[in-house]
Order: structure tokens, then sequence, then C-alpha cells
């Protein structure tokens, strides 16, 4: 296998560079919620996060957009540190889609309210008939065009409060958006409309798209890279029908044999299912692969040190000590 960056790989819109951040725990102690993270994200491509609950996915959305600082490594939007951007300008650029609709969204606001701001306080528009013009031209572009804008958000329902969010992201015309789970809050029914609206969204604003979820069915659908996150840290990535067809980690193949609903429960355990017991012996996550305590095809050499993200092939990059010639065309 060859060593390779992926922060490096073509024309990048955000590129994380050995990103590490740490957090203070309740009890006290640090915890790492990214461990050293070392991908980018193209121009005019949809990048997909996928992992469980609590692996990181959330953490590192936030950080590409300046909402969360990174404690080690750097982060660059186009070339430039994102810590050196100031935060409004920064946010004309590069958006964030929460995942919960009900507490990102201020209740007593109306519609028009909730679209006017960003386009006054963001993008300096100064022309009340030009933003009027503009938030109607959104509402119709989500499908909300016979909702009255003076409505008030609080009595709108999950499915259109989540294509709020969407418009009020993409209004400004941004180069880049990190969606975090932007369908959890929706039905199986009004999922697919959520993400056939993102997918509109960002084809006529030649957006680029970090999507976060632990759905794999929704990054085949809508990505063209998907990295498969593990504690912290990347253990896969690549091509869309790379990774989809042929999976190299032990972990991305844990995650294919599991329910979406599973993975959403932040049980970091559900993996398990895959665990060869040995003697009762977990990885020392400090030095070790963080999958080893589970992972069904564990040796010592796992225990000792965690693998470098490596290319395997083309642009399929993988984690992992083992021999994966086998799987070269």
């Amino acid at each position: 296998m060859i060593r390779v960056s992926i922060a490096e790989k073509g024309d990048a819109i955000v590129q994380f560079k050995d990103v590490t951040k740490y957090f203070k725990g309740k009890r006290g102690d640090i915890v790492t919620a990214v461990d050293e993270v070392d991908v980018s994200v193209g121009r005019d491509q949809v990048f997909a996060l996928v992992g469980e609950s609590g692996s990181g996915k959330t953490t590192l959305g936030r950080i590409s957009v300046g909402l969360v600082t990174e404690s080690k490594g750097e982060v660059l939007f186009e070339g430039n540190k994102v810590r050196d951007y100031k935060r409004n300008e920064l946010w004309k650029m590069a958006q964030y889609i929460h995942q919960d609709p009900y507490s990102a969204l201020d209740p007593y606001l109306n519609i028009k309210d909730f679209l006017d701001r960003p386009l006054r306080f963001l993008a300096g528009v100064g022309d009340k008939g030009k933003r009027t013009e503009t938030i109607s031209s959104f509402m119709q572009a989500i499908g909300l065009e016979n909702t009255p804008t003076t409505s008030k958000l609080a009595r709108l329902s999950g499915g259109e409060k989540q294509r709020l969010l969407l418009a009020r992201a993409f209004i400004l015309s941004p180069k880049f958006v990190a969606a975090d789970e932007p369908t959890t809050m929706v039905d199986f029914i009004h999922r697919n409309e959520i993400l056939e609206l993102l997918k509109k969204l960002r084809k006529e604003l030649k957006s680029s798209v970090m999507l976060i979820t632990h759905d794999l069915s929704v990054a085949a659908f809508m990505s063209d890279y998907v990295a498969i996150m593990f504690r912290g840290s990347i253990v896969e990535y690549g091509r869309r029908e790379e990774v989809l067809k042929d999976q190299l980690h032990p972990y991305t193949k844990a995650l294919f044999s599991l329910t979406p609903e599973k993975l959403a429960t932040g049980d970091v355990r559900v993996a398990e299912i895959v665990q060869r017991k040995r003697d009762g012996q977990t990885a020392p996550l400090s030095k070790g692969c963080k999958y080893a305590g589970r992972c069904p095809y564990v040796f010592d050499r796992c225990r000792l040190a965690h693998p470098p993200l490596e290319r395997v092939r083309g642009e399929h990059w993988v984690a992992c000590y083992l021999d994966h010639s086998t799987h070269a065309p």
C-alpha cells in the first residue's frame, strides 16, 4: 500500500490536515472526539461522512465551518486557515445545517424573518424588495410557496422546518454546506423528499456538501465520496461505488450488516456482532488500533500501533494491517 495524504487530493474546497479535537469530559477527563483526521472535500462534490452516533462526525462538521475550533492540526477553506476568517466572512461561503430543526429554530420567528436575516446580516443585501423576491423564490424551490411567510416557525411540521433549514443554508449560494443528519427528524416517506431537495439545491448552486449520516443508504444515494469514521478516526475512504462494492475495513463490513436504527443509538458496541472473543483482551486505545478489541481478524501488531490510512488502489484508502492486495484488480 502507498502512504498518501488525502487532504491534498484534487481541487479541495475544505481540507482537514491531521485535525484533532479534545473536549473536557464530565469527570474532568480529556475526551478525543476527532483524532488526526486527514481528508478533503472536493469542489462541487458530495462527501459523505458515515459512522455511528458518537463517532465524531458532528464535531468534524462543526469544525469545518468554524463553529468549533480544532485542538491540533489545521482546517483550510479554499487554501486559507478557517480559524483566520472572521465568522461572518466565512459563513457567507460556508453553511451548517443542524440535524434537529426543533432546537435549531427560534419558534417565535416567522418564516420571513428567519430567511431574511442571513440575507441582511451575512450577504449584506440592503434592498428589501430584492430580499423579498429571493425569499419568495426559495419558498417555491422548497415546495412551500403556498405557506404564508408570516407563519410562526413553531406552527410548522417537522418536514417543513427541515425544508426551511435547507433554504436558510442555500439562500446565500454557499460554496460549501455541512449537512448534519438532515433527515433524522423526518419519517421515511418525507426522507426521500428532503434528500431530493438537498440534491437539487446543491446541484443548482454548485455547492460542495459534507453529508454527515449514520445511514449508508443515504450515503449511497447522495455521495460522490464516502469516508467511514470510527471513534474519531477515518478508517476507510474512497469513491462511493468502490466503498459500497468492496468494503476493506472490518468495521465498514460490520456497518453494512447493521440497520440505521442501531447505528443511531449511540451504542459504540453495536459492531461487536462480528467480534471474536480473545480471552477478554481489549485494545489499548492510546496505542493500538481502536477497533482491535472487537475485530475478528486482530493480531499482535494491531495492539501495538494504530494503522495509518493508506491507499490500496485508485482512490480507495483503508487504515488496516490486513493484506488487501487480493482486492486489487
